[in-house]
């Protein structure tokens, strides 16, 4: 366990060297879309790991994987885009998508971490099956709702850097 501890933790204090090796790289709207599709997906594992049924009982890695599977082709979108941005700031593209991945794991993962499991699981449980049986179209609205409730993206979108 200590091992995997370490090695996430040595992940995630890479993040920082590629942002600044990127130098003025900044994302286009396609990866500040793929970044919330990935940032979903990515909150759906953590609630589906720690809460593990929803309130009618609902089996939620099952559900998760439905979901996974009924948006795999927008998911693998997400990371070919992602992979796209990285091989153009990165010499190492597949690290700094597995690295983008364990961060937005670990973002939403410290809710669980702020409230008890019974809390985190009270609010987010549900978010798992719903989403499971949602259209595309669905998804990649909860997807877009990350931007409209202003979660900022690991690099910032080149329109607000443009801005600055």
């Amino acid at each position: 366990m200590n091992k995997y501890i370490s090695l996430i933790g040595f992940l995630l204090a890479l993040y920082p060297m590629q942002a600044a090796a990127a130098g003025k790289a900044c994302y286009s709207n396609e990866h500040v879309k793929a970044e919330h599709m990935l940032r979903l997906h990515s909150e759906l594992l953590v609630i589906t790991l720690t809460c593990k049924n929803a309130s009618d009982g609902t089996d939620l890695p099952e559900a998760y994987t439905t979901f996974t599977k009924k948006n795999l082709d927008a998911l693998k979108k997400a990371e070919q885009t992602m992979m796209s941005y990285y091989k153009s700031v990165s010499q190492n593209p597949t690290s700094s998508l597995d690295t983008l991945r364990t961060k937005l794991g670990n973002e939403f993962g410290k809710k669980a971490a702020e409230l008890s499991s019974d809390a985190f699981c009270y609010h987010y449980r549900d978010k798992v099956v719903i989403l499971r049986n949602a259209s595309k179209n669905q998804v990649a609205q909860h997807a877009a709702d990350f931007e409209n409730a202003g979660q900022k993206t690991l690099v910032s979108p080149c329109d607000r850097v443009a801005a600055k």
